[in-house]
C-alpha cells in the first residue's frame, strides 16, 4: 500500500511540473499492458530538457522488457516505425523468453553480462540477507564500468544506436539494469542533468509495481525481503555505477572515448538524434544576415544532415559545446550572391560615366567621327552592419566606342566593351564577366554647344557568372556558375553653359538598369545551396555636373584640357537587394551589404590633345552610406 501511495504522488508531481513547465512537451508514448515498462527514453510525462536550451526528441530511442506483447499492443509497437531491436540478454534468457519480432524491424541480440548471473533468475542465486542483494546489484552497475567485456559490448551497442536509420528499441529482461544503465549514459550524453537521469532510472518501480508486487506476493514472506532489492531499482545502484565512472575514468566523457571506445563523431550523432536544440549559441543576439543563418542551421536539425555522420552533425555539435557558431551564420546562407547582383545592378551608372567624356560629340565637326576607347577600373567597400557582412567590388575592363556628329543638334554614339568584377562578402566570392553593348544620342534644340539638350543611353550585356563560398567550420566550400543577361536605359535633360575660361555642364535624369540571372544548384558541400534565379530592376535619378576648363596649350603644339564632374544618385523605390536560396526545402534570404539609397562620386580628369589625338586619365572617389570607393582610367580617342 506505501509503496502504491508513493507511486501516486510520484505520478501526481510530474503531472504538476507538466502543467506548470512552458519549455517542455507532453509524450505521447503508448502504454502497453504486456510489456509495463516499456517508455520513450525522452521522458515519462513530458520530454525532458537537456543542456544548452535543448529538448529530447520523442519517438528516437525506447527502452523496454522483454518483447512478448500482446497482439493489440504489438500492433501498437508495429505502429511506431521502429527500425532496430536490441536484446541485451543472455543467450539463456532469450532463448527461455524470445522476443517477438516487430515488422520492418531488424533483430540484434548484444549479450552484455556474459556468463554473468542474471538478475532475472532469482532462483539460481543464494542469499542471505536483502543487503546481500543490494551489495550484488550495486556490483553489477559497478561492473558494467570495470569489466572490460562488459565494456566492449556496450561499445558496440551505441555505435549500432548512432548508425540506425530509424528508431531504435533496447531491452533486456525486467528492463531495469541492464537497459537502466544504458538508458543513463544515453540521458548523459544527451546533456541531460543528473537527478533527471536519476528520476528516468528509478521510474521503473512505477512502471513495474504491480508485476513486483505479484511476484514477492507468490514468495514466502522471508524470502520475498531478501529478493525484493533484485525486482527493483534503487538510486545506490545506478551511483555505484556514476562512482565507477568518476573513479576509474574522471569523468562520463573519458568513460564514453576511453573506455568504451567511442568517437567524438559518434557521441555528436548520438546526441543529435536525442536532442533538438531550441536555440543556438549567440542566435538570440543576432540580426539581418547573421539571424537568418542561424535559424536555417538551427532549422537544419530536422533533416537527414543532423543525428548521422556528416559534416554539419559534427560542426553543430561543436559549435553547441564551444558556445558559438565561430561565423558559420554568416557564410551559410549565401549573402555574396545578393552582394553580386547589387553589383551588376549598378555596373551600368559605371560604363556611362566611364564613356562620357566622348559621346557627347561636341568636340567634333558636324560629319566627323571620333573612335575612342576608356578603360574600367574601380574598388567599392562596404562595412558590414548589423544587417550583413562587410564587402568588396572589384572591376576591370575596357569600352571601345564609335561617336559621330551628324548635324550641328544631334550626335551619336555606340560601343563594345568587356568588364570583370571581382565581388567578396561574407566568406563567399563572385566572379562576373560581362561583355556589352552600348549605344546612345545627344540631341540639342539650338546647337550641342550650349543650351538645353537631351541625352539618352541604352545598354545589353551577357553575365557569366561563377562563385565559390568558404563555408568554415569544417563544412568545406560551395561553388556554383550560371548566366544572365544585364541591360540599361538612361534619359537626361540638361544645359551646356559655355564662358571665358570654364564650362560647365549639368544635367538631371533617370536610369533603369535590369538584371536576369538563372538560378543554379552550388556543388561540393553539405550545405551547398540551390540559388534562386534573380529578376530584378534597379530604378534611378542622377544628377551630372561637368566642368572643363579652357585648353592650355604646352610645348610640341600639345593642349592640356583638365576637368572635374560630380555625380549624384538616388535610388527610387525599394533599394536593397536579396537573393533567395533553398537548402534540403528550407528557405533562406539574405540581404547585400550594399544599402545605401544615395550615393555621391566626383573625379578629375586631365586630357592632353595633339590635332585628332587625344589621350587623358581621370581618378574619382565614391561614397554613400557605408560605402566608400575609388576609380580610375585611362582614356585615349582619334577624330577623323
Amino acid at each position: 500500500m506505501l509503496h502504491r501511495i508513493v507511486c501516486s504522488l510520484s505520478v501526481l508531481t510530474l503531472s504538476i511540473s507538466a502543467a506548470h513547465a512552458a519549455d517542455t512537451y507532453a509524450l505521447n508514448t503508448p502504454i502497453l499492458t504486456s510489456i509495463d515498462n516499456f517508455r520513450d527514453l525522452a521522458g515519462t510525462t513530458t520530454a525532458y530538457t537537456a543542456a544548452n536550451d535543448g529538448t529530447l526528441r520523442e519517438g528516437v530511442f525506447y527502452r523496454s522488457n522483454a518483447l512478448t506483447p500482446s497482439a493489440a499492443d504489438l500492433a501498437t509497437l508495429n505502429g511506431l516505425g521502429i527500425t532496430a531491436v536490441y536484446d541485451l540478454r543472455t543467450a539463456s534468457e532469450v532463448a527461455a523468453t524470445p522476443d517477438t519480432l516487430l515488422t520492418g524491424a531488424t533483430y540484434t541480440n548484444i549479450d552484455i553480462i556474459g556468463s554473468s548471473t542474471s538478475g532475472a533468475d532469482i532462483s539460481s542465486l543464494s542469499l542471505t540477507s536483502a543487503a546481500d542483494a543490494v551489495a550484488m546489484m550495486q556490483e553489477t552497475n559497478r561492473e558494467f564500468v570495470s569489466d572490460a567485456a562488459m565494456r566492449s559490448q556496450f561499445g558496440v551497442l551505441f555505435n549500432d544506436l548512432a548508425s540506425v536509420d530509424g528508431a531504435a528499441l533496447f531491452h533486456c529482461t525486467a528492463g531495469k539494469d541492464r537497459t537502466g544503465w544504458t538508458a543513463a549514459v544515453l540521458l548523459s550524453i544527451a546533456g541531460v542533468n543528473t537527478s533527471t537521469i536519476m528520476a528516468n532510472y528509478l521510474a521503473t518501480n512505477d512502471y513495474t509495481a504491480t508485476r513486483v508486487a505479484a511476484t514477492l506476493a507468490a514468495l514466502p514472506s522471508s524470502m520475498a525481503a531478501i529478493y525484493e532489492p533484485l525486482l527493483t531499482v534503487d538510486a545506490s545502484y545506478l551511483q555505484a555505477g556514476l562512482d565507477e565512472v568518476t573513479a576509474l575514468y574522471g569523468s562520463m566523457d573519458n568513460y564514453l572515448k576511453e573506455g568504451l571506445g567511442l568517437s567524438q563523431a559518434t557521441i555528436y550523432v548520438l546526441r543529435a538524434k536525442m536532442v533538438y536544440y531550441n536555440s543556438l549559441p549567440g542566435q538570440a543576439a543576432m540580426f539581418g544576415n547573421d539571424a537568418a543563418g542561424a535559424l536555417l542551421l538551427q532549422k537544419l536539425q530536422n533533416t537527414g544532415l543532423s543525428g548521422a555522420y556528416t559534416a554539419y552533425n559534427y560542426y553543430l555539435q561543436s559549435a553547441i559545446d564551444a558556445g558559438t557558431l565561430g561565423g558559420v551564420q554568416s557564410t551559410v546562407g549565401g549573402q555574396v550572391h545578393a552582394d553580386a547582383a547589387s553589383y551588376l545592378l549598378r555596373q551600368n551608372a559605371l560604363i556611362d560615366q566611364a564613356a562620357a567624356p566622348y559621346t557627347s560629340g561636341i568636340d567634333l565637326k558636324v560629319g566627323q567621327r571620333s573612335l575612342w576607347t576608356t578603360g574600367l577600373a574601380g574598388y567599392l567597400g562596404t562595412d558590414g552592419s548589423s544587417q550583413a557582412a562587410s564587402s568588396n567590388e572589384h572591376t576591370q575592363g575596357t569600352l571601345i566606342g564609335l561617336t559621330q556628329r551628324f548635324t550641328d543638334q544631334l550626335s551619336g554614339h555606340a560601343g563594345f566593351g568587356y568588364s570583370h568584377g571581382n565581388v567578396g562578402g561574407a566568406g563567399g566570392e563572385v566572379d562576373t564577366d560581362l561583355t556589352f553593348l552600348s549605344a546612345g544620342a545627344r540631341f540639342a534644340p539650338g546647337s550641342l554647344e550650349h543650351g538645353v539638350f537631351v541625352a539618352a543611353e541604352a545598354g545589353a550585356g551577357y553575365v557569366d557568372y561563377s562563385s565559390k563560398r568558404q563555408l568554415g567550420g569544417g563544412l568545406g566550400e560551395a561553388k556554383g556558375d550560371t548566366h544572365g543577361t544585364l541591360s540599361s536605359a538612361s534619359l537626361a535633360l540638361g544645359y551646356r553653359l559655355p564662358a571665358a575660361s570654364i564650362t560647365l555642364e549639368p544635367s538631371l535624369g533617370l536610369r533603369v538598369s535590369h538584371l536576369n540571372l538563372d538560378g543554379f544548384d552550388e556543388k561540393g558541400s553539405e550545405l551547398a545551396l540551390d540559388v534562386d534565379s534573380q529578376s530584378q530592376t534597379r530604378r534611378a535619378a542622377f544628377t551630372h555636373l561637368n566642368a572643363s576648363l579652357t585648353p592650355i596649350g604646352v610645348a610640341g603644339g600639345w593642349q592640356l584640357v583638365p576637368g572635374a564632374s560630380l555625380d549624384y544618385e538616388h535610388v527610387l523605390g525599394n533599394h536593397q537587394v536579396d537573393s533567395d536560396a533553398q537548402l534540403l526545402g528550407l528557405d533562406i534570404e539574405q540581404r547585400a551589404a550594399y544599402s545605401t539609397r544615395d550615393q555621391v562620386s566626383g573625379a578629375l580628369n586631365l586630357a592632353a590633345n595633339l590635332g585628332g589625338f587625344s589621350v587623358g586619365a581621370e581618378a574619382g572617389a565614391t561614397t554613400g552610406g557605408d560605402s566608400q570607393g575609388f576609380s580610375g582610367s585611362l582614356k585615349a580617342s582619334y577624330r577623323f
